[in-house]
């Protein structure tokens, strides 16, 4: 705690450090998944690893995250393979722990168990949809009828008041299919959508076999994606793409905003979460990674140390989250703190977390924080 705490006093911006707690921990309960999805982080198999937390480990785990004010998110693989997942969410709004879960979209995710998620009071859920069709989220996610699935989960979801955040992987191959995607949400879907995630792809697992967008094409994204958001009926925002701060940053300098009530904005909002600051993964196996992305460098295990402990005295943490540290034109940048650069994409193409983020097309004007 000591490192972290220092690095909040000593940084010109202490609003973009998250030293104390995480916003989020993401739980991946299992690796086992009947899906067989391009990009898959977690590179799933059909059944579950022996080697899995515990119930107990993760009921344990979660008095954790309660106790540091955080929300947990159960992911995979997919949590529907767990025989005891409504035990544990049962527990979680027993201790008043806020969950939420992203469900893989297959026969298993039944209205039934939508029904019950509401039920025991799950804040949200995760649907992945990566094309406005069956040919292309199928062919994305592997196994025909996923689509399908997607659709009947968000009918689910709005008859049972759950809200949805889709979840989107912008590959080369989506990338053309945004704008229409946009319009199946917009029209169809809100609600229960109450956020739309643009995955920027980061070459790990299967994702290293995928094509990736150009920076220029990533710029444009953005350009899009903000002027889009201003009319959009759910919130629109970016995964492992941080550098999206920066333009909105700059888009809103250009229309008349001045820096200094941007910067007071931005930390509201919530900017300068990034891998490991803000967010933290933990592994079906306990193990404890900056993000289910940066898979590096192993923190610790839940098993022997509390996931409180590991978040607030790691020195790779503290490293992480000190943005003078970047190397390359991200160390350079005048927006680095409130961006950061995707920690996770600088590790998959350099093998360095502090390397630059390669998807940025901006070139630093000063050095001096911002």
């Amino acid at each position: 705690m000591g490192l972290n705490a220092e690095l909040v006093r000593e940084t010109p911006y202490p609003g973009y450090v998250f030293g104390h707690a995480p916003r989020n921990v993401y739980w991946e309960m299992t690796i086992a998944c009947d899906l067989q999805c391009k990009h898959c982080r977690a590179e799933a198999i059909p059944h579950r690893d022996p080697l899995e937390l515990s119930t107990e480990d993760g009921r344990a785990l979660m008095q954790d995250v309660k106790g540091m004010g955080s929300m947990v998110i159960l992911t995979g693989g997919d949590p529907m393979k767990r025989p005891d997942l409504f035990d544990l969410i049962a527990y979680a709004r027993e201790i008043a722990l806020p969950v939420s879960i992203t469900p893989s979209t297959t026969p298993t995710l039944t209205r039934e168990v939508v029904q019950q998620f509401k039920q025991l009071g799950v804040a949200a859920m995760g649907t992945s949809l990566d094309g406005p069709s069956a040919e292309v989220h199928d062919a994305f996610r592997g196994v025909e009828g996923t689509f399908s699935s997607s659709m009947n989960a968000l009918s689910w979801a709005r008859e049972f008041h759950i809200p949805v955040q889709i979840n989107t992987t912008v590959t080369a191959e989506t990338l053309p299919h945004l704008q229409a995607l946009y319009r199946l949400l917009s029209e169809e879907f809100a609600p229960p959508v109450r956020r739309w995630s643009l995955f920027l792809l980061v070459p790990v697992g299967r994702g290293l076999d995928l094509g990736i967008p150009s920076v220029e094409e990533v710029e444009e994204l953005f350009a899009w994606a903000y002027e889009t958001a201003a009319a959009a009926p759910f919130h629109m925002g970016t995964v492992e793409a941080p550098h999206y701060r920066r333009y909105w940053f700059q888009r809103k300098l250009k229309e008349g905003a001045s820096a200094e009530e941007l910067n007071k904005l931005a930390m509201r909002m919530g900017f300068g979460v990034r891998d490991g600051n803000g967010v933290i993964f933990v592994s079906h196996k306990g193990e404890v990674f900056p993000a289910g992305f940066l898979p590096h460098p192993l923190l610790g295990n839940v098993r022997e140390q509390r996931l409180s402990v590991i978040y607030r005295e790691s020195p790779h943490l503290a490293e992480l989250r000190d943005m003078d540290r970047l190397k390359g034109k991200c160390g350079r940048c005048e927006f680095r703190w409130l961006c950061g650069g995707s920690r996770a994409r600088a590790y998959g193409t350099t093998g360095d977390p502090m390397e630059s983020d390669p998807f940025c097309l901006y070139e630093p004007t000063a050095g001096d924080g911002g």
